[in-house]
């Protein structure tokens, strides 16, 4: 492959013949629905999961340091790892819980330090470097094995967050180049709608309370189940508004997305739908001031409404006895809110350092009477970074606004801040679980050209 410096650091690669082939109807819709029988198999034989999840990395690590593979193809594996790890996870693949994390992060360093890449974003080195310190009252109060478990589950997201910045900081993205991305990462997706899918009409008795539903979740976690659906259906929606050449994508995409809306609403965690809403409410905001895709993002939305309010809800809503319209109006945050109270008070208490990674799991149970992890990053790194947390927050603001800043068309700025806005809100009702906000946030550095 031959590559072109940019002026601005970024590399812009040749595409090779496996990008464009995956531009085809056809391809695409076997990619997406081979995922499918693949997802259900590895729910029933975790070995087979547990391959599926080594290979991937392994694949991703040849492809990082193979002359023959662009950073764009790179780009797409750490795509798919993020479409796949909440697929992994319920799947019981035989690998460490924050897999999806270090996997990334990973092949997206070796894939930087192979290529000598020299763009380099101060920032977020400095937002990562701010968390270090608050990690020595960890070691120092727990046995080593568990402060290494505290040190990995709290710090392993913010260390992928700024790997995948740094990677995408010396990527340029074409329209194609994006489309790509998100049609790797619905891949893994759709095996796990598929997973939600067969577990519900599977089900000999489902009961529909006012709660997250695990049988309509897959057996797993309805919280990430309904965060991946979620970020699948916004991707799906991005991809129509964007796309404007074929006609069969754009088709193909909007069924996948009320497909995927259709499962994450089914799982009862309202956070899934509603973060993906405020998303791509948000890119809509800016793309129906571009004369280019006004048309395109008003029959989208008008046509999702229309189809969402008039078939899909009245339809879901028999089907769970009214309970699904019940839930969603409940507008309570779940006790999040005490939790969120419990790590201000810890931050007031502890202002300098904070309590270190992991620690406020013990002090919050002096507020809220029980012991529970983080569900929101953004006070979590208050009370376990004290005020070093406040300033690595204050820099991720920063940072969102930076790059939502640097770019010009109305497209590419919507899309930028869809992705800041998409991470940022998952952080705030989910912490840092998966890899997914750490990958969004991250993209909002690339280049986009928009053409």
């Amino acid at each position: 492959m031959n590559r072109v410096i940019a002026p601005t650091s970024r590399i812009v690669w040749q595409r090779d013949e496996g990008a464009v082939a995956m531009e085809r109807p056809n391809a695409v819709f076997f990619f997406l629905l081979i995922h499918a029988p693949i997802a259900l198999l590895m729910k029933q034989m975790p070995n087979l999961a547990t391959i599926h999840a080594i290979a991937t990395l392994i694949v991703g690590l040849a492809w990082a340091v193979s002359k023959r593979k662009t950073m764009h193809d790179v780009a797409c594996i750490g795509a798919y790892i993020m479409g796949a790890e909440v697929l992994w996870r319920m799947t019981k693949a035989n690998v460490f819980w924050e897999y999806g994390k270090y996997a990334t992060a990973a092949v997206f360093l070796v894939a930087l330090l192979s290529r000598k890449q020299t763009n380099k974003p101060a920032l977020v080195f400095i937002y990562f470097l701010l968390l270090l310190p608050s990690a020595v009252l960890t070691v120092t109060a727990l046995p080593f094995n568990l402060a290494r478990m505290d040190l990995s589950y709290n710090l392993s997201g913010p260390f992928a967050l700024m790997v995948c910045s740094w990677f995408f900081a010396n990527l340029e993205l074409t329209r194609e180049d994006f489309h790509r991305l998100w049609r790797t990462a619905l891949g893994p997706i759709v095996g796990i709608a598929s997973i939600a899918l067969y577990s519900t009409l599977t089900a000999t008795e489902i009961y529909f309370t006012d709660a997250s539903n695990f049988v309509t979740s897959g057996g797993f976690g309805p919280n990430q189940v309904a965060s991946a659906l979620g970020l699948g259906a916004l991707f799906a929606f991005l991809y129509i508004l964007t796309e404007e050449k074929h006609k069969h994508f754009k088709a193909m995409m909007f069924v996948l997305m009320l497909f995927l809306a259709s499962q994450s609403a089914l799982t009862f965690s309202r956070g899934g739908l509603w973060i993906a809403t405020i998303s791509g409410l948000v890119v809509f905001l800016y793309l129906v001031r571009d004369k280019r895709a006004r048309f395109r993002a008003l029959s989208v939305a008008i046509l999702s409404f229309a189809i969402g309010q008039h078939v899909l809800l009245p339809q879901l809503d028999a089907f769970t006895g009214g309970a699904l319209s019940t839930r969603f109006r409940n507008l309570s945050p779940t006790n999040r809110d005490l939790l969120m109270r419990a790590d201000l008070a810890i931050f007031k208490e502890y202002p300098f350092l904070g309590v270190g990674p992991g620690m406020a799991f013990y002090h919050r149970r002096a507020v809220v009477g029980v012991r529970a992890s983080a569900h929101t990053e953004i006070t979590r790194l208050l009370a376990e970074h004290g005020l070093f947390g406040l300033v690595a927050l204050f820099l991720l603001l920063t940072m969102g606004w930076k790059n939502f800043q640097r770019e010009r068309s109305m497209q590419s700025r919507g899309i930028v801040a869809g992705m800041v806005v998409w991470s940022l809100v998952y952080m705030l009702g989910n912490a840092m679980r998966t890899v997914a906000p750490s990958f969004a946030f991250g993209l909002s550095f690339a280049k986009f050209n928009f053409k």
